[in-house]
């Protein structure tokens, strides 16, 4: 009896070796917070409540640092410096991308320290009162595996440094990465409106018309009102009054895009 006992439990032994239960990954519930918490900050940033936006940014901040996850942590003060610098305090926008600079420095992440790298230097860009800081044309090239609001980034700042084909090709590295959700409807829409931009210089030196900037647009209109940006949108209106040659039809521009400005305008005050 007692060998047959053993018998059963060196069978169920080795059942056992054969069918180990399964490995169960821990979560860390302060990263899983950290995510959540940007996601909903990015969220607030899209519907231009700025202070609710911060709030959400700093307590994502918080869970980072609990988890002390220094690539979330960088993400943390990315976020925080877009949410200060849409609300228009430059200072502490400023303060906040030199912080991710230094987590992502840190954690040995490329892409957050390029991205606050390029939200710094755009920040400046902007700033009248900023002291200007040669850009490098390293920072203007990205990548390919980058994300691609990094390539977006690049283009722009490529733009507003008179490099004309990194803003191009990067726009292109835009269109070519995106999908058709409403995220990259948005993002597609940004790169047309930037090659509108491209094309009018382009036109200005060659002397030439607009036709080509006027497709960029119409491009950029239709993914507007496709994916629901009306901040974008207004600069796409007001872009199309400046490029109307015909006193009417920019009156008829200017019109839409007064629309869109006092809609605005009045959400913000609810």
């Amino acid at each position: 009896m007692k060998a047959i006992a053993l018998i059963f439990l060196l069978l169920m032994t080795s059942c056992a070796a054969r069918h180990e239960p399964p490995q169960v990954q821990a979560t860390n519930p302060y990263q899983v917070r950290a995510e959540g918490l940007a996601r909903s900050g990015v969220d607030a940033l899209g519907r231009e409540q700025w202070k609710r936006a911060q709030i959400l940014f700093d307590k994502s901040l918080q869970a980072a640092t609990l988890a002390d996850d220094k690539r979330l942590m960088s993400l943390a003060w990315y976020n925080l410096g877009r949410a200060r610098e849409a609300d228009g305090d430059a200072e502490k926008a400023r303060a906040a991308f030199l912080q991710a600079i230094q987590q992502a420095d840190q954690a040995q992440d490329a892409v957050s320290r390029q991205r606050a790298d390029l939200a710094l230097a755009l920040l400046d860009a902007h700033d009248s009162a900023a002291d200007k800081v040669a850009v490098s044309t390293d920072l203007l090239r990205v990548p390919d595996s980058f994300p691609v609001d990094v390539h977006l980034a690049a283009a722009r700042l490529a733009y507003l440094e008179h490099q004309s084909e990194l803003a191009r090709h990067a726009y292109g590295r835009v269109l070519a990465m995106v999908g058709q959700d409403r995220s990259g409807l948005t993002y597609s829409a940004r790169a047309y409106l930037g090659l509108t931009e491209l094309a009018r210089e382009q036109a200005a030196m060659d002397g030439v018309g607009e036709e080509a900037a006027w497709k960029h647009l119409h491009q950029a209109l239709d993914l507007l009102h496709r994916s629901g940006e009306p901040r974008l949108m207004l600069k796409a209106l007001h872009l199309a009054a400046e490029m109307e040659a015909n006193p009417t039809r920019r009156q008829q521009w200017l019109q839409r895009a007064k629309a869109v400005q006092q809609a605005l305008q009045k959400v913000h005050k609810e």
